[in-house]
């Protein structure tokens, strides 16, 4: 990337370690987020779990305490995405950093364009887009140094086909797509993959896109040692 990250870990206490086996989740949550969770520990990858609710993460940890692997969780609202920064460069100024990333925070709350107040669409612009970008410039120093690190960002069919009713959702699904296709030809040179996985339907259990589902294409993506590309796609097949 060009320039200096806000949020760089160099500016602000030096650069920690990567573990290639350490997942750090963002928007960890009780559907796709605990799906993640869960298919990565079976993999044997030691989990730190990000959300702004401390009662969330106590009880997605409590859920995952016979997982047999280490979980830390980090309470922070990605509505604020400095704040959000600021913690993150302190897990990567650390040893054993996560080299994986799944960025799955969305504000997903029904509106429209018409109606929406400034407040709101700066807010979910913050949690949908901004706090994506901030992840990958905290994460980045310490991945360059290693010479590895994989981002995904959790993509959806409404930046394919927006809907009105979910205006912001919407917006952010589209502009997210496009920082990560960005970021990711920034990262490449470096051993850095970023990419979208576009989850292409609604998210819901017992059906094609029931979150076991969508967690295990996410592993598949993660273990490719093949090519990589800018954008992931699952659409219940």
């Amino acid at each position: 990337m060009t320039g200096t990250p806000t949020n760089d870990p160099e500016g602000s206490g030096g650069i920690g370690t990567v573990d290639r086996r350490h997942l750090l989740l963002v928007g960890a949550g009780p559907g796709l987020g605990l799906a993640v969770a869960r298919r990565f520990a079976a993999g044997g990858y030691r989990l730190t779990l990000v959300a702004r609710s401390t009662d969330r993460l106590d009880q997605l940890a409590g859920s995952l305490a016979n997982a047999g692997t280490k979980i830390d969780t980090i309470g922070a609202d990605a509505s604020d995405p400095e704040a959000l920064g600021t913690r993150l460069a302190e897990l990567y100024r650390g040893e054993g950093a996560p080299g994986v990333i799944i960025y799955n925070a969305v504000m997903g709350t029904p509106d429209q364009l018409m109606t929406a107040s400034v407040d709101h669409l700066q807010a979910a612009y913050a949690v949908d887009v901004i706090s994506a970008i901030v992840v990958a410039q905290v994460a980045a120093p310490a991945m360059r140094a290693a010479g590895f690190g994989t981002i995904l960002v959790s993509g959806g069919g409404f930046a394919d086909h927006p809907i009105a009713a979910l205006a912001t959702v919407s917006l952010g699904k589209a502009a997210l797509r496009s920082a990560a296709t960005m970021l990711g030809a920034d990262l490449a040179p470096d051993g850095i993959r970023m990419a979208t996985l576009t989850i292409a339907g609604q998210i819901a259990a017992g059906t094609a896109f029931d979150p076991d589902h969508i967690a295990e294409r996410y592993w598949e993506i993660v273990q490719n040692d093949g090519p990589w590309q800018a954008e992931f796609r699952f659409t219940g097949e």
